[in-house]
């Protein structure tokens, strides 16, 4: 893909999740792009520090997805600091200490679906009448490849993907009038963020490898790549698909 495909220079972008892990370093390659940033995140020590080290305006919001009032008061803020919002990339989460499922407590069921899949919404409801007003809006899920290949003890985070997904598409149907494109990516494992437990641990690592037809963890750069170009404007007459990041993760 060419730089030209990846010029982000007069938008504005939006990253959920962005103190840490994979949403830092999404909002790392935005702002390497010329994208200007609204950065949203729990913790607002971690974004400033981030923003600081970033070579484009960024404006930061604590901000708790799950809170429908938080998401809309950070995503009306950003509006209101850049005048406009092109772009949103909802890639908050969170993967709570687990058990199967006939295990699985009601406080991690409900803060898992609240964060990931209400988070969500929460984010692309707030978000909507600034997407629509710019003609060109993006809105980029974060889903994952648990959602179709799970692993056992994970039932509440599958479940919360999974939803994610059906989202995905309902969205683009809802908001293909308004001018925004809905699509979603599907992390497989990568060595940052919510994966690099498995990165870490050698068996967990075997056996992720083993279901990997690339036999490697993917790069930040690799999911970057797919995430921006669904953000921005070569991304034309794609919409409602999940588009999956994984090596083949589970095909062999």
């Amino acid at each position: 893909m060419t730089d030209d495909a990846m010029d982000f220079a007069g938008r504005v972008v939006v990253v959920t999740g962005a103190s840490r892990g994979i949403g830092s370093e999404l909002a790392r390659a935005f702002a390497q792009r010329g994208a200007r940033l609204g950065l949203l995140a729990r913790d607002i020590g971690a974004l400033k520090r981030l923003a600081d080290d970033l070579p484009t305006e960024v404006t930061t919001f604590g901000c708790d997805v799950s809170d429908p009032a938080e998401t809309d008061t950070a995503i009306k803020g950003v509006a209101e600091q850049f005048g406009r919002i092109d772009s949103v990339v909802a890639n908050a989460g969170v993967s709570l200490p687990s058990h199967r499922a006939h295990k699985l407590s009601d406080d991690v069921w409900r803060r898992v679906i609240d964060v990931n899949l209400t988070g969500t919404f929460n984010t692309a409801r707030a978000a909507h009448a600034h997407l629509a007003a710019t003609g060109r809006g993006r809105l980029v899920l974060t889903s994952s490849i648990m959602a179709r290949v799970p692993r056992r003890g994970l039932s509440a985070y599958v479940a919360s993907k999974a939803g994610i997904e059906g989202l995905t598409r309902a969205l683009a149907v809802d908001w293909a009038v308004d001018g925004i494109l809905v699509n979603a990516v599907a992390p497989g494992f990568f060595d940052i963020g919510l994966g690099s437990a498995f990165g870490s641990d050698e068996r967990l690592r075997t056996q992720v490898l083993a279901k990997t037809p690339q036999g490697r963890l993917g790069s930040i750069e690799e999911l970057a790549n797919v995430v921006m170009y669904l953000s921005g404007d070569r991304c034309g007459y794609l919409t409602g698909e999940v588009l999956t990041v994984s090596g083949g993760y589970g095909l062999g």
